[in-house]
């Protein structure tokens, strides 16, 4: 071999072993750029899909937050506030939104790039990474938005006062210490206030609240709950009370069980609270309602209050009697009510006050009424006619009817017949049932309870001035309303209730006495009575069971017939409301009707026609001759249009269209018509006024309109509002 082709098979052995070691660190060197030409590749494939995936996960989050934004208005309505966390939520969600949109716009943009033809490869993988990182964003605020604890935070608890009266006397300040002893002591867990109707049980524990309610949080209790029970036996009815109180959201096919878990986890994550059932009728299982056993590990107390100390025993509870007060207590009482501006009583009038105070059974609710009827009454002939009255009855009565007595004297004492039958009036209403102003002086008006004053604004401050004065002598009281309970607008509304021995003693009247009355609310009736009286002028069937209403009621007399807050979803006959020719008021509300009867429309008398969130209502019968009317409430229905023969309505002064989300057009040349209208309300309406209106009514017939004195509506356009508020100047 020679020299030079053994260098070339050198040369060729040397080049093989190179060559394999170069492709394979080409090969090697190209991993990562394959890798990242698949990821590419992937993000191509994967960006539609991704952007279809965020607008659905966006959409959940976002329905979420409307909720939760819900949850959160109406807790700031009753004085309550988000949480931090809460806010922080709502403030990312918001973020969110934006920069959703932002990235379904990048993705519009590069999508119409050179109409699609040549993609910008570079931009769609940066979007495609910035959808995926969203869609992970947005999976984490859904997740963080189920609140299990709840969106808001704890009502501070001085903000969460009860109105009440000071306590009288000694006997009733030394129950008072003693109830506070055992709240605060460790020995007795659940307490058992006990004592007849007017003692003052409620008024003491209403002072105990407050007292608790102004000291510092962790002082004793973390959270204090007052429920008034009254004769709610019903456990899922009374566990909607508490739900109602903490705020804690019921879906209506909740169970017993289903709603007990949920009070249960609320009331626990509370730790430390205070429960006060206020007037309980029947004994019931806490744990059955979803009340955690107050123990000394939680801290936790439940003061129940009662007329009837066996429930106290029945519900292990550590009874405490309030007792009526002492003779010289009760006088004291009554001396501080009846003497007016520091006079003092001649010793004969002194003499018959005294023997006046002792007619009232040394009850301060019967004080209370009594001596606010004979305030400033400075003649002796007066007060020696009311002692006789007072004898005379408590002769024919026996037990609690003697107790009834002295507020019965305080009925009679009522100035004006016209007090009298607006304050019988308030008897149709259930126990403890918080009444609006605006409902209750509506309801007198449009009865005729009380003179009409021309206008309606003048009317009302008539109601007013009978409501204040029934308030002033204890026959009604001021309360606090319950905005979550009912869908109405609140704002400063007064609201009243009656006393429950007070109601009593209202009913116990209208049985003896005409007009005649049938009050059968919240009593759990299915059905109404069989046969009705031809003679009954007022019934009441609110809050009960009743789902169907059939017959033909011979009502002739009826002037008054209230539904509402029942589930009656049918009037089976056409004629149902044929014979009730001389009825006023009738009161639908919170029903699940979903027509109306064609007899209404011979309803010629009828002033008041309530259908407030009756949400299945989507259309009403002509009302063309309702020429009576006064008042017409649709609000929260779902009309798609007024009734036909509004127009001939030329009474009518309110008309509520709050809340009606599919009413489509507001008929041009129904305004004018109505020359009496003083209110008309549309918040919430889906109809705006323009003067682009097409087929519907424009904002000239409002501005042309002289009488509206109460105005709630949507605007078009700005310039709508601004030619209107000019042509009110």
């Amino acid at each position: 071999m020679t020299r030079s082709s053994w260098a070339q098979k050198t040369d060729t052995l040397k080049v093989v072993p190179f060559a394999v070691s170069l492709d394979g660190a080409i090969a090697e060197g190209l991993k990562p750029l394959c890798a990242c030409l698949s990821r590419q590749i992937d993000y191509q494939k994967q960006l539609k899909q991704n952007m279809v995936t965020l607008e659905s996960k966006m959409g959940t989050l976002i329905a979420t937050y409307k909720d939760i934004k819900r949850r959160v208005e109406s807790a700031e309505l009753r004085g309550g506030s988000a949480s931090n966390k809460v806010i922080h939520w709502l403030q990312q969600v918001e973020s969110m939104e934006r920069k959703v949109r932002d990235a379904q716009r990048d993705f519009e943009e590069q999508k119409n790039c050179w109409k699609g033809l040549f993609p910008n490869y570079y931009r769609r993988r940066k979007i495609c990474k910035k959808s995926l990182i969203l869609i992970g964003e947005v999976d984490e605020l859904i997740t963080i938005g189920i609140f299990e604890n709840g969106v808001t935070e704890p009502l501070p608890l001085a903000n969460n006062l009860l109105p009440t009266m000071p306590i009288v006397g000694k006997t009733a300040e030394l129950t008072r210490q003693e109830i506070w002893n055992c709240i605060l002591g460790t020995e007795e867990r659940i307490i058992g206030v006990h004592g007849m109707g007017g003692v003052g049980k409620t008024t003491i524990m209403k002072n105990i609240h407050n007292d608790l309610s102004q000291q510092s949080e962790s002082k004793h209790f973390y959270c204090l709950i007052w429920i008034t029970v009254s004769n709610e036996a019903d456990v899922n009815k009374l566990q909607r009370k508490i739900a109602e109180e903490l705020d804690i959201e019921m879906k209506e096919d909740d169970d017993e069980d289903g709603a007990a878990r949920k009070i249960f986890n609320a009331l626990k994550r509370r730790r430390k609270f205070l429960l006060i059932l206020d007037d309980m009728w029947d004994a019931f299982n806490l744990d059955e309602v979803g009340i955690p056993i107050p123990s000394e590990e939680n801290g936790c107390k439940v003061v129940l209050t009662t007329r009837n100390k066996r429930i106290c025993g029945q519900m292990q509870a550590h009874p405490i009697e309030v007792r009526v007060l002492s003779k010289e207590e009760s006088w004291e009482f009554f001396k501080d009510i009846v003497v007016e501006g520091g006079v003092t009583l001649s010793k004969d009038i002194e003499s018959l006050a005294r023997d006046v105070a002792n007619e009232c059974c040394n009850l301060p609710l019967a004080i209370r009424t009594v001596g606010g009827s004979m305030r400033g009454v400075d003649n002796d002939r007066v007060w020696k006619k009311a002692l006789k009255d007072l004898k005379e009855a408590n002769g024919e009565f026996m037990g609690i009817d003697k107790v009834l007595v002295p507020l019965k004297f305080s009925y009679y004492r009522l100035r004006k017949t016209e007090l009298q039958s607006c304050f019988l009036f308030c008897s149709l209403y259930p126990d403890d049932h918080e009444i609006t102003a605006t409902e209750l002086i509506d309801s007198w008006v449009c009865e005729g309870l009380i003179d009409q004053q021309g206008t309606r604004e003048n009317d009302i401050n008539n109601g007013h001035n009978i409501l204040v004065e029934l308030i002033g002598l204890s026959m009604l009281e001021k309360c606090k309303y319950n905005a979550r309970v009912r869908k109405i607008r609140v704002g400063d509304e007064i609201c009243v209730k009656m006393h429950d021995l007070i109601r009593d003693m209202a009913i116990d009247i209208t049985r003896a006495e005409n007009p005649r009355y049938l009050t059968y609310a919240g009593r759990k009736l299915k059905d109404i009575p069989a046969k009705l009286p031809e003679d009954v002028m007022r019934i009441s069937l609110m809050h009960n069971n009743i789902e169907v209403l059939s017959g033909e009621p011979k009502c002739q007399h009826l002037l008054t017939l209230f539904l509402q807050y029942n589930p009656l979803w049918k009037i089976s006959l056409d004629s149902y409301f044929n014979h009730m020719c001389s009825l006023r008021i009738l009161n639908l509300s919170f029903t699940r009707i979903k027509s109306l009867p064609d007899s209404v429309s011979s309803l010629k008398q009828l002033r008041a026609l309530i259908l407030n969130w009756c949400s299945d209502l989507k259309e009403v019968p002509s009302l063309e001759e309702l020429k009576e009317l006064r008042v017409l409430d649709l609000s929260g229905t779902n009309i798609r249009e007024l009734p036909s023969g509004v127009e001939a309505m030329v009474y009518l002064q309110r008309l509520d269209l709050d809340n009606t989300r599919q009413l489509r057009v507001f008929r041009a040349g129904i305004i004018p018509r109505l020359s009496h209208l003083e209110e008309l309300t549309m918040g919430g309406s889906i109809w705006k006024w323009s003067s682009k209106t097409g087929e519907g009514a424009g904002i000239e017939e409002i501005m042309n309109s002289t009488r509206l004195a109460i105005l709630n509506i949507q605007f078009g356009e700005l310039s709508d509002f601004l030619q209107h508020a000019k042509s009110i100047k």
